[in-house]
């Protein structure tokens, strides 16, 4: 059993059990700890991931996940076969209400001045290979659905939208390409500790948490990026005072760049919203949620006119100095 794995491995009693999304996490003492499963051992990974906590705890961050050392000396342990690395948190307080474009930057601040070389979790330079690669992925399967005609009321919804979207997508791509070619990086545009998708949520819980499994090496305007477009799709009408102010707050500390202004806005143009509803249709098995993705896409075409609203106007309400830093618009928007 795991308890006694924990308990012979680490001599912690799992007390008060919990789920939360992908991770079983218990109390030990006054210490919340974190079973992070690992499918697939990847040294190297593992090495930088320890390194980034390391850093941004010696920084001063008092938020981030510890890894904890067994007995065996070791990070990783088993149990029915399955590995996993335990990690701990020994401050659970965080001052209410959390101004979160302001504690995001700090972060980034703390994260741009890691100078160990990132190989593995890099994200930096790689958008416009990732963004291909998924779009070329989901155009091979609308070509097969296109061909044997759709089977039922999502796979319609989904060869009459593609072509759309795939188009926002290469605009996505185009405009990245533009930045890379046109602008100059500054100082401020240096690589930090990002998020894989960084959301409210995340910091927002019970228990501030910062797990360095969530972590990847990238620009800062990934973390924008996600966090502006989790709060527009959940808040679609009345979402731009507390982006403005996500904003005003983050900048504040962290002025933008014309470069990251740029990045960011390829960032929203690409329709990571689409792609996933369409992904994970065709990867689920389960009628519930075919159904829930199903009403999803037909809410999200039905509100694409707002959509392009958000990005036609984006660069307007944040009051982007956008002739001054010449920041060219997307035309047909």
């Amino acid at each position: 059993m795991l308890e006694d794995v924990i308990y012979e491995n680490y001599g912690l009693t799992m007390e008060r059990q919990r789920m939360e999304g992908a991770y079983q996490r218990f109390f030990s003492g006054h210490a919340l700890f974190t079973i992070v499963p690992i499918a697939e051992v990847n040294e190297d990974e593992l090495m930088e991931r320890l390194k980034m906590s390391h850093f941004m705890q010696q920084q001063g961050d008092q938020y981030v996940s510890s890894f904890v050392m067994s007995r065996e000396n070791t990070y990783l342990s088993q149990n029915e076969g399955n590995l996993f690395i335990l990690m701990e948190n020994t401050l659970l307080e965080e001052p209410r209400p959390i101004k979160m474009g302001s504690k995001l930057s700090k972060f980034h601040s703390r994260g741009r001045t890691f100078a160990e070389p990132i190989k593995v979790c890099n994200r930096i330079g790689k958008w416009k290979e990732l963004w291909e690669n998924r779009i070329d992925t989901l155009e091979a399967v609308w070509r097969e659905k296109l061909q044997a005609h759709p089977i039922n009321d999502f796979e319609k919804l989904f060869v009459e939208s593609f072509p759309y979207y795939v188009g926002l997508g290469e605009n996505a791509i185009q405009y990245l390409v533009d930045c890379e070619i046109d602008e100059n990086p500054t100082n401020l545009d240096a690589g930090t500790v990002c998020h894989e998708r960084f959301y409210n949520d995340m910091w927002n819980g019970e228990y501030l948490l910062k797990n360095p499994f969530d972590w990847v090496f990238d620009h800062q305007s990934r973390d924008i990026g996600e966090w502006i477009r989790q709060h527009y799709h959940r808040l679609p009408q009345t979402f731009q005072p507390t982006m403005v102010q996500f904003m005003n707050e983050y900048q504040s500390n962290l002025p933008l760049s014309g470069f990251s202004w740029r990045l960011l806005y390829a960032r929203l143009l690409f329709p990571v919203h689409y792609l996933e509803a369409v992904e994970s249709y065709f990867s689920s098995r389960k009628m519930g949620d075919q159904r829930k993705l199903e009403e999803n896409l037909e809410e999200m075409l039905e509100q694409s006119h707002h959509h392009e609203e958000f990005l036609r106007y984006f660069y307007e309400v944040n009051e982007v100095p956008i002739q001054n830093l010449r920041i060219p618009k997307v035309d047909w928007l």
